[in-house]
């Protein structure tokens, strides 16, 4: 792995885990894990691309990639409290 790549990592397998321990969501911490790395991977590609220079670490979008493995671990905390009635 890229040593720019190691923060987003870091990031995407982080993130879910505390929004776990925080509120007990997602239940799902592999799901979230694979969609919050999906996620910031994304993010940092997009701000390579649009040369986003806010939270840069390197070659890492740090702040880009924060928000996107934020959102997708919401998102799949969100979509497991839908699917339970």
């Amino acid at each position: 792995m890229p040593p720019a790549l190691v923060p987003l990592a870091l990031i995407a397998i982080g993130i879910p885990a505390a929004l776990r321990a925080a509120i007990g969501r997602p239940r799902s911490l592999v799901a979230a894990w694979v969609l919050a790395a999906s996620a910031a991977a994304v993010a940092q590609a997009v701000g390579e691309i649009f040369a986003v220079r806010a939270g840069v670490l390197g070659d890492a979008q740090l702040l880009l990639g924060t928000l996107a493995a934020t959102v997708a671990a919401l998102a799949v905390g969100f979509a497991e409290r839908r699917d339970t009635r």
